[in-house]
């Protein structure tokens, strides 16, 4: 600590989020609604991160997301739902019936929001790959329907995966065998038309801009499927509205989010985070600090180096970065 170092006079929070981008927000929101003292700091305007907007003469933009999974009102893959009526909000949406509209060279199809008319009109392009097409998204079906049968929570968490375990025990087995799977692995299983394959590439290069053999089955499973179970549902006034609902409802929850507000270090003492320390040098304590930046910035900007764990720099060393 400095000379110019500003204690903030408010009291310890029990978790300081940094960044509140939709994961920050939902996290902020799930820690208030259960009684946690919770203070979100951003460094924009307004929050919402790449599922923010920005204005221009008269005009709203999203920032980046607009094909929006999630709001869907069934199941357990319909987490945004869930994350907004965990703090009594609700969001006005939009069905898209067509999720995606392909213009390729060769051929010329809708997503539609109904699977079996979506079938329909790829069998109809490929048709003597119906049994292929149907084999192969019906395989995308199982992985959804083992997913959705459970409570969705990090996988990385071994204590929820425990718990799932003793609770859905053929879901998680059903699961498991997907788990060192590829969608292009799995296509190629069912499907030989190179230019059917190609199309397989294009549906997993839109939305995890790598091809099928870079796209884990869970993955592929999870977004074939959920857009005709869920849908594609766009919220009315823009993506942007869904982080301000669930700001309102964090400070409904007796949270706390601060704007212009840039973190510029994680403060650690013996090891563990403390708390924050924005560019103005105020610092905010806490309990617990969770970051929604990305991990470059968090690991070697907000934390250094020399206090970044092995395992994390040992990823970084493997990782390879994505065409994007």
């Amino acid at each position: 600590m400095n000379a110019m170092t500003t204690i903030s006079p408010t009291a310890t929070y029990d978790v300081v989020v940094v960044g509140s981008g939709i994961g920050g927000l939902v996290t902020a929101t799930q820690l208030a609604a259960k009684g946690a003292k919770v203070l979100v700091l951003e460094r924009y305007l307004i929050p919402g991160g790449s599922g923010g907007y920005f204005e221009r003469e008269g005009y709203r933009f999203d920032v980046g997301a607009s094909m929006i999974f999630g709001f869907g009102d069934r199941g357990t893959t319909n987490l945004l739902t869930r994350a907004l009526e965990a703090v009594d909000m609700k969001l006005e949406t939009f069905a898209d019936p067509v999720q995606i509209h392909y213009h390729l060279p060769d051929i010329e199809l809708k997503v539609h929001r109904d699977y079996e008319k979506f079938l329909q009109e790829l069998i109809a392009i490929f048709p003597h790959e119906e049994r292929g097409i149907r084999a192969f998204y019906g395989k995308c079906w199982e992985v959804f329907n083992y997913l959705n049968s459970m409570e969705l929570l990090s996988l990385e968490e071994p204590r929820y995966l425990m718990r799932v375990f003793f609770q859905k025990p053929l879901s998680c087995l059903g699961l498991a065998k997907y788990l060192p799977v590829n969608a292009g692995d799995l296509a190629r299983k069912y499907i030989q038309d190179p230019k059917l394959l190609q199309f397989i590439d294009m549906e997993c290069y839109l939305w995890s801009v790598v091809p099928a053999d870079k796209t884990p089955m869970i993955n592929a499973g999870m977004v074939f499927s959920d857009r005709h179970y869920g849908g594609i549902n766009y919220p009315k006034g823009g993506v942007g509205q869904i982080a301000q609902k669930l700001v309102d409802g964090l400070i409904q929850a007796g949270g706390e989010i601060k704007y212009k507000a840039r973190v510029t270090k994680i403060l650690l003492e013996n090891g563990k985070a403390v708390g924050v320390r924005l560019a103005d040098n105020t610092e905010y304590r806490a309990k617990r600090v969770v970051s929604n930046a990305t991990r470059w910035d968090t690991f070697g900007k907000l934390i250094d180096s020399e206090h970044t764990p092995n395992k994390e720099k040992k990823w970084q060393q493997r990782y390879q970065k994505s065409p994007s």
